[in-house]
């Protein structure tokens, strides 16, 4: 595969081969989003299919669950906003080149680390499932009783290491 395949070619004749390619690796796609009004906000809470330690989706291949999407074509023209505007792909629609980190350029995947702009490089990033797993002990364990002080602060501690965060915030395109 030519690497420069991405100069010559719109993204909507690129194969699955190129495509693939063309994903820089970030994880960013794979943050739990929230949306009020004409802003998306990008948490620093991860789908609980992201596997924090080696840096990637741990179910690629089928990743159709309640949080994934396939990235591809009809995503990206219909809601871009799902993906960060620093995605490879968005950059590509609107005609950008990739940036001077992208793997395509550099030849290697380290780049992106290096430059920090993987979700592994972010703050107080934690998976889904355990903010839902902390949040049923805690029920579990406090409906109905009362808890000294040290064990308040210590309920507190905890869930300070949960709080959502607005990692990336961007506008919401106007749908034509």
């Amino acid at each position: 595969m030519d690497k420069n395949f991405w100069k010559t070619k719109k993204l909507s004749d690129f194969t699955e081969e190129e495509w693939e390619a063309v994903c820089m690796r970030c994880g960013k796609c794979c943050l739990i989003k929230r949306a009020e009004g004409s802003k998306i906000y990008f948490t620093n809470i991860i789908c609980s299919s992201y596997d924090l330690k080696n840096g990637c989706c741990s179910c690629y291949a089928t990743r159709l669950g309640a949080f994934c999407a396939k990235v591809d074509m009809d995503l990206l023209t219909k809601e871009p906003e799902l993906l960060p505007e620093t995605c490879a792909y968005r950059l590509l629609l609107a005609g950008k080149d990739l940036p001077e980190y992208h793997p395509l350029i550099c030849g290697n995947f380290a780049s992106i680390h290096k430059a920090g702009k993987t979700v592994l490089e972010l703050p107080d990033i934690f998976l889904l499932k355990e903010k839902l797993d902390f949040i049923k002990e805690m029920y579990e364990t406090t409906k109905g009783k009362t808890f000294s002080t040290q064990k308040l602060q210590e309920f507190f501690a905890r869930t300070e290491k949960y709080k959502e965060i607005n990692i990336e915030t961007y506008d919401i395109p106007a749908k034509h």
